[in-house]
């Protein structure tokens, strides 16, 4: 690879009818009343507690479809054991659609597949975030692929370095957190294709998913020993410490899965991973008939969204264009996220 890389660790419808005075008015039996007024039901588990950006993102799609006439829930499952009861109670209140957030939580329902499939086949179950295939009837795997959001960012990274050298915190070094550390020196390298520089990417690792000290650390430690003057995090919960420092030290932060700019200003972007959008559109797809296949992904060309649109105003009016006019290329076809080094990555789920 050409870049240099340092490793330092509806919904129901009220009919409204226009009468005249005139015209006798048809009472409804109380049959008709509760079937007009019955609404689509949707729950989400998940066993991560919300709170989190990416949870409360996801949760965000069920508040929409809320706002539209569904009823929805969502149940917070951190006992493997508890979640099979779980799952079947939802199914006896007649939920259409339960979406889980957690391979954990998704491996519960398919060990009830034969249950399930057999006492309640009208209802769909939607595997988010997972990049686990499944062959369960009535079940659908949805992804959301980072790499293009990442490559944005770091297109956006590689344009605003003065000094050279860019610093991505990850948490673990996991082949699934790969696509997003790839997918950024992606964009990094497009970049610098464009610029004819060689931007210096230097990768650090918080080794924690959730602790925030230890993502101050290691950024602080970072910072220490590299002129980097921009910092990329994907750390999860430990990256609220790795923006927390970057608040400290002054150095501008790139964040990730909802826009972070509200925990701290200094977080001037965020790759975000649309997973509202893709409860949204599933559920439209679901009831309106349409067949839904056993695995569907939702990124730029499935309208899905890459960042929030109110961090465009903290970039230049000409990076504004260039970002605009990526994004629409690779929707296009025009621009291959995964060209050149990046090809292997191509394939969801690659390691």
């Amino acid at each position: 690879m050409k870049y240099r890389l340092i490793c330092i660790l509806a919904l129901a419808m009220l009919l409204i009818s226009s009468c005249s005075v005139n015209e006798p008015v048809e009472v409804p039996t109380e049959e008709e009343v509760v079937e007009s007024t019955e609404s689509y039901k949707a729950a989400f588990i998940t066993s991560t507690a919300r709170g989190n950006e990416f949870i409360d993102l996801i949760w965000s799609g069920f508040e929409t479809l809320e706002s539209e006439g569904w009823e929805v829930k969502c149940i917070e499952t951190f006992e493997t054991a508890e979640q099979p009861e779980q799952i079947r109670a939802l199914a006896e209140e007649g939920y259409n659609l339960i979406y889980t957030q957690g391979d954990d939580v998704m491996q519960s329902v398919l060990d009830l597949e034969d249950e399930l499939v057999a006492n309640y086949p009208d209802m769909h179950f939607f595997f988010l975030d997972t990049y686990t295939d499944t062959t369960m009837p009535n079940s659908t795997s949805v992804t959301i692929d980072p790499f293009e959001s990442c490559f944005l960012a770091g297109f956006i990274a590689a344009n605003v370095t003065e000094t050279g050298t860019i610093g991505i915190m990850m948490p673990m070094d996991t082949p699934i957190m790969d696509r997003f550390k790839y997918g950024y020196l992606a964009g990094i390298d497009y970049a610098d294709s464009l610029s004819g520089k060689e931007t210096v990417t230097v990768i650090g690792y918080t080794n924690d998913w959730v602790d925030t000290v230890k993502g101050q650390e290691a950024t602080f430690a970072m910072a220490e020993n590299y002129p980097v003057d921009l910092i990329i995090h994907c750390a999860y919960i430990s990256g609220y410490g790795v923006i927390s420092a970057c608040a400290d030290l002054g150095i501008p932060c790139i964040g990730v899965d909802d826009w972070q700019g509200d925990i701290d200003p200094i977080v001037f972007w965020s790759a975000v991973k649309s997973m509202n959008v893709a409860v949204e559109k599933t559920a439209y797809a679901w009831m309106n008939g349409e067949d839904l296949p056993f695995k569907m992904e939702y990124g730029l060309k499935e309208g899905g969204k890459a960042y929030a649109e109110q961090d465009l105003a903290n970039l230049s009016e000409e990076l504004q264009e260039s970002v605009l006019g990526l994004e629409q290329d690779i929707i296009n076809g025009e621009v291959d996220v995964f060209s050149g080094d990046y090809e292997e990555w191509r394939e969801t789920g690659s390691n």
